[in-house]
């Protein structure tokens, strides 16, 4: 089974949803982004989240010392990273997603992930990091696959995540834009059918 992870989560009706449709982890966004979330909004976000649901704290740039801070006061248990992963972001025993944004036609057969590691990976632009919204060109990421358990993300939708778990068999799918609304606020329908779209290919 493809595990789902859905992001940019600020609204508890939307974790809500989440929780009873199955989904495998959550993501929330401690980073400059129009998603952008506080400690203690999330901490009361996860007041009901059973322990069998991952959280997943979103960074970019930011030291260790503010990362472990969050991931304390939020009970955390995996971080998402836009830079590379320190010894010390090691050391905090949570599971890791060392978030790489992919380039047209760029070799990611060499990247250097470690056993362990979960890559996502992500759309590359110019001007954003995370939530562009468009996709990358999966068959580029085939090698990485096979090494790795990697989360495809960037410009998922439920009309389109299917071809992403048949070319990659990822270990897991990441949605943000592609179930929202407006930016922080995910439209239920379209979350209900990205997990429908997922749960129906993987029984293919």
């Amino acid at each position: 089974m493809t595990k789902i992870k859905v992001c940019g989560n600020t609204r508890g009706a939307d974790v809500q949803l989440a929780v009873e449709l199955g989904v495998d982890l959550l993501g929330f966004i401690f980073t400059r982004s129009k998603r952008q979330v506080r400690v203690d909004d999330v901490k009361a976000l996860l007041t009901d989240v059973p322990d069998t649901v991952e959280r997943v704290g979103v960074f970019i740039d930011e030291p260790f010392e503010q990362i472990a801070a969050v991931a304390d006061a939020c009970q955390l248990t995996a971080i998402q990273v836009y830079r590379p992963l320190t010894e010390a972001d090691r050391s905090l025993g949570l599971l890791l997603l060392p978030a790489f944004r992919v380039q047209p036609s760029e070799e990611l057969a060499a990247m250097p992930f470690e056993p362990g590691d979960h890559p996502l990976l992500d759309t590359w632009a110019p001007d954003v990091i995370g939530g562009t919204g468009q996709t990358w060109a999966w068959t580029q990421a085939k090698d990485v696959a096979r090494k790795y358990p990697v989360i495809v993300s960037g410009g998922l939708t439920p009309e389109n995540v299917d071809g992403a778990v048949r070319v990659l068999h990822p270990w897991a799918v990441d949605v943000c834009s592609g179930v929202e609304a407006e930016p922080g606020r995910k439209d239920h329908e379209k979350l209900r059918a990205f997990v429908d779209a997922v749960r129906r290919v993987d029984k293919q």
